[in-house]
């Protein structure tokens, strides 16, 4: 079938075409079709066969362009081809924290899958103040299976360098990674959010910075340099769905190969955002403690799997068994990972200031309706991003961390 861009009237004929998808909906009443995407990018779809069963599955669809913007804003259709792939791999390697993959059209630049149910996406319930028990271990599991698994730790030199190969179409949503993170939200550039007030001060704070700059332009070069793992590319918590003792991980049309602390950075600044929210939201101090501990459940749940797995395959890509002496290896694997939280923190603060200047903000903060409040909040993010910027390379741990964040908003609060 050639391309074209499905909506609520030819997805029926379309999906009921497709015998695995006639198999998930059965036999019954008319379909639904219900839009549900919020995304930037793509359309995704619920179909639905009303009845007792009540049967569905998700059909997700890339445009020729940025959604968000429009027909004026071109972008390859293509990207669904990358995102196909990686939940692929994601299927093989972590299983229990995405959805099945139903069919893959790469002509219609179309992905049918799995309808998770009764689980949400994260962001919404975390703005509602609502924890999840251990949701922090379930997101550094997946990042030390994901990360691991598809490193030069992980595997062998030709394997790995296959798998590369089918993420060397990635080029426009790299190109969207480099300028709308590390590049447009400190500049004065068109696409920025505007709120006056918030981005006159982030402006002239990082302009009056240029240390602060030099930082970010160091992690803009990790990102375009280092291609240690397949990375989500866009781990964040509207990206994540979780209910019911599961979480899982989706939306993944951003995936390369970059560098280890990238996802893991990322995602723990959405974590922080979401910190920052309820000085105006109902979580309060009781949700903001809630929400230090699974950032520090991140990491450890992340370093100590990324670890183990490592212990476990002495051989690989980077690694000779017996080349170094235990304690010598031992050395080398603190050093290494101590490298990926430095440079986690790092992305973590470019997350944080693209996030609150960039043209895809987050709905924890932008979605206050008080635009005194709101502005207040979104420079304590920029401020927040200074400060992990400026220290990155000099926090030793995971406590040190949480500590130097605690210090910053109860510093922060005391002058407001």
């Amino acid at each position: 079938m050639s391309y074209q861009i499905l909506n609520s009237e030819i997805l029926p004929e379309y999906v009921l075409g497709i015998e695995r998808c006639k198999q998930v909906l059965g036999d019954g009443e008319d379909l639904v079709i219900t839009e549900i995407g919020d995304g930037n990018l793509n359309y995704v779809y619920r179909v639905t066969r009303p009845g007792p069963e009540k049967r569905s599955l998700i059909v997700k669809q890339a445009v020729p362009y940025l959604r968000m913007v429009g027909e004026e804003w071109p972008l390859s259709k293509d990207r669904m081809i990358i995102e196909i792939r990686a939940l692929q791999a994601y299927n093989r390697i972590a299983p229990d924290f995405v959805p099945d993959i139903y069919h893959a059209d790469e002509n219609m630049c179309v992905l049918i899958m799995q309808d998770l149910g009764e689980v949400n996406v994260l962001r919404y319930d975390m703005i509602k103040g609502i924890s999840f028990p251990d949701i922090g271990v379930d997101i550094g599991r997946f990042l030390a299976v994901t990360l691991f698994k598809t490193s030069y730790l992980g595997m062998e030199s030709i394997e790995r360098r296959k798998l590369m190969g089918e993420f060397t179409l990635n080029d426009d949503l790299c190109k969207l990674t480099e300028e709308f993170i590390f590049t447009f939200p400190f500049i004065d550039h068109e696409s920025n959010y505007e709120n006056r007030p918030t981005n006159e001060y982030a402006l002239a704070l990082f302009r009056s910075q240029p240390e602060y700059l030099k930082r970010v332009l160091h992690f803009k070069e990790l990102f375009l340099a280092k291609s240690d793992a397949l990375i989500h590319g866009d781990l964040h918590t509207g990206s994540l769905m979780a209910g019911r003792g599961e979480t899982y991980v989706i939306d993944s049309e951003f995936a390369f190969f970059g560098p280890f602390g990238f996802d893991v950075g990322k995602i723990i600044a959405n974590f922080l955002m979401s910190y920052t929210s309820h000085f105006s939201r109902n979580g309060g101090p009781e949700y903001q403690a809630w929400i230090l501990e699974e950032v520090r459940k991140i990491w450890t749940t992340f370093e100590q799997e990324f670890l183990a797995m490592w212990a476990a395959a002495p051989v690989s890509a980077l690694m000779f068994d017996g080349f170094l002496e235990a304690a010598d290896l031992e050395a080398y694997k603190r050093d290494f990972m101590q490298q990926i939280f430095h440079d986690a923190i790092g992305f973590g603060a470019c997350s944080l200031a693209r996030r609150t200047v960039g043209i895809a903000g987050v709905a924890d903060i932008r979605d206050i309706e008080d635009p005194e409040t709101r502005t207040r909040l979104e420079k304590i993010n920029i401020d927040l991003s200074f400060r992990l910027m400026m220290a990155h390379d000099q926090i030793e741990d995971i406590d040190a961390l949480i500590a130097v964040i605690e210090q910053f908003y109860t510093e922060t609060m005391q002058l407001s």
